[in-house]
């Protein structure tokens, strides 16, 4: 080895961490491990065949994800994410991606909607909840498509960083308003019909709303957020 390199560690435990997450979360996510379940570190550190270490910090990321909650001397309990935090969630999620769909606008083009059109269908083909894990992936995907023609590549660092939470407003939605499949493919067509209008501010207006459906107590703040992302957009051009 070169002397002037550093030594470094092997990455293998964190990937460790991540695929005991990721088994965790899937099991969530699909109804397996349903909320109020008490998570015994042992019995899945054993089921595993890992250390308990790493699965106490698998925990630890899901409770930063929303999906677990850890009580002293109680243990950690699959959970909730409050309506609170569902709107904050959202709130952040459509402050971001509507300014990436205002500013990127004239990016967005026919091979962009075809693509997103083609991950709608996919979308179609998940079974709820037993596929909820999948259907994450497929709207993550769908909804990078439009972040990315901002190429802004820190806005698109700092929207993917909500992408772990993106589960947890799932469940959410799934189980306050017993969402179906067909429910989830029309509502993301209805944001594609609105990308297609060729008006930037519809596109934007229609992103604000797929993340928070406006009721009197969220139409002022939406509507807040609009004149803001527009008056940001037009300073930046």
């Amino acid at each position: 080895m070169n002397n002037d390199q550093p030594r470094l560690r092997k990455p293998s435990r964190l990937r460790l961490v991540d695929d005991v997450l990721h088994s965790l979360e899937d099991a969530i996510l699909s109804g397996e491990a349903k909320p109020g379940s008490r998570l015994v570190e042992d019995a899945i550190a054993k089921q595993l065949s890992v250390s308990r270490t790493t699965v106490r910090e698998a925990l630890l990321m899901l409770e930063r994800r929303g999906l677990v909650v850890s009580r002293p001397r109680g243990g950690t309990f699959v959970t909730r994410i409050s309506r609170a935090d569902a709107l904050d969630l959202g709130y952040t999620r459509a402050l971001l991606e509507s300014y990436a769909v205002t500013v990127g606008f004239e990016r967005i083009t026919q091979a962009v909607l075809s693509q997103m059109d083609a991950l709608i269908a996919e979308m179609g083909e998940c079974r709820l909840p037993n596929e909820l894990p999948r259907l994450l992936r497929i709207d993550i995907a769908f909804h990078r498509k439009l972040v990315e023609c901002a190429e802004m590549p820190r806005l698109l660092e700092l929207w993917s960083s909500l992408d772990g939470q993106i589960g947890s407003l799932y469940i959410r939605a799934i189980e306050e308003y017993k969402t179906g499949i067909d429910y989830v493919v029309s509502f993301h067509g209805e944001l594609l019909v609105a990308i297609r209008s060729g008006d930037p501010s519809v596109a934007r207006e229609a992103v604000l709303e797929h993340y928070v459906r406006f009721n009197d107590s969220t139409l002022t703040r939406a509507t807040a957020l609009d004149q803001a992302i527009e008056t940001l957009a037009v300073a930046g051009r």
